[in-house]
């Protein structure tokens, strides 16, 4: 079983300064793509505390319709799954012709244990990597910079 891990100290200053404004981002909303149900349900529930909307997906097949149908502002996206992977899914987004769709940020968090996990998520289109087990604040201080930077042209 894949685990986060939920501090309750403030071990760095940093983590805790990036993800202090996820509030300033109301009503966006998160795809959150995981075979884990365990996984799935946590990230789901942190983030709804911070007032996201969001949806889940156990594969990468049924991710790839999401994104075809709805509006996201951001992916967390397992590797392993089953069928089509992680890569596969981040690929096929970029390629979309939508920029609202091709370029959403995305992060992957994955237990993939390959020497170079890290360099192929990000050469394949995800902006952040991070491995299994992580601390949710680390989760959340990703999410945040990645979002700050696609949601800038929103606000005022």
């Amino acid at each position: 079983m894949n685990n986060i891990y939920v501090s309750n100290q403030s071990e760095n200053v940093n983590l805790a300064d990036d993800t202090e404004d996820l509030d300033i981002f109301p009503e966006l909303t998160i795809l959150v793509v995981d075979d884990d149900d365990n996984m799935r349900f946590l990230i789901t529930e942190v983030f709804e505390i911070y007032g996201f909307k969001v949806m889940a997906a156990t594969n990468a097949l049924e991710a790839f319709e999401l994104i075809e149908q709805f509006h996201l502002d951001l992916l967390i996206s397992d590797i392993n799954m089953p069928g089509e992977n992680g890569y596969w899914l981040i690929q096929k987004i970029r390629k979309l012709t939508s920029p609202k769709k091709s370029e959403i940020p995305a992060i992957a968090f994955t237990a993939n244990m390959e020497a170079n996990a890290h360099n192929k998520a990000l050469a394949s289109g995800f902006q952040a990597y991070l491995q299994k087990p992580s601390k949710i604040e680390q989760i959340l201080a990703e999410a945040t910079k990645l979002l700050k930077g696609s949601v800038k042209l929103s606000f005022p």
